[in-house]
């Protein structure tokens, strides 16, 4: 099996491009696997190694690759949307796995955690077609069959 080692890239060049609040939807994919998907897990982590990457288990069927940008689009993001400088952002991939007979559903989320001054971080998606057939492709890759 092949690690979605161009899945980062792709997704931290939408990152970059996207630093505008017009650009907020809401995006997820999911996709189906007859086992638990051990071998979608283990390429995320995989993939996962940089040295601005961290892959942390936020819940026993979740996890997460969590990673800083660039300075530029990091100062970008944090005027675009009234960020602090002492919390930077990050770009979070996650993945939740639930049994869904006859076997498992994923679901991924990727966006930018921007933490705010005041309150909660905000969550900031952008749909991309490219970065929706990597991830396709990933699930397909790793055993899985996509859904629409």
């Amino acid at each position: 099996m092949r690690p979605p080692l161009t899945l980062i890239p792709t997704l931290l060049g939408v990152v970059v491009a996207a630093c505008s609040p017009q650009d907020m939807v809401e995006t997820t994919g999911k996709a189906r696997f007859a086992d638990y998907p051990d071998s979608l897990l283990d390429a995320l982590e995989a993939a996962c190694d940089g040295p601005a990457q961290n892959f942390v288990r936020p819940a026993p069927d979740s996890v997460e690759c969590r990673e800083f940008l660039p300075p530029k689009p990091t100062a970008a993001i944090i005027l675009s949307y009234d960020g602090t400088p002492e919390h930077l952002p990050q770009l979070v991939i996650r993945f939740q796995t639930r049994p869904d007979a006859p076997g498992y559903v994923v679901q991924n989320q990727v966006f930018l955690n921007v933490p705010q001054k005041h309150g909660a971080p905000l969550h900031v998606r952008q749909d991309d077609p490219k970065l929706n057939r990597e991830l396709a492709e990933l699930y397909r890759r790793t055993g899985g069959i996509p859904e629409l």
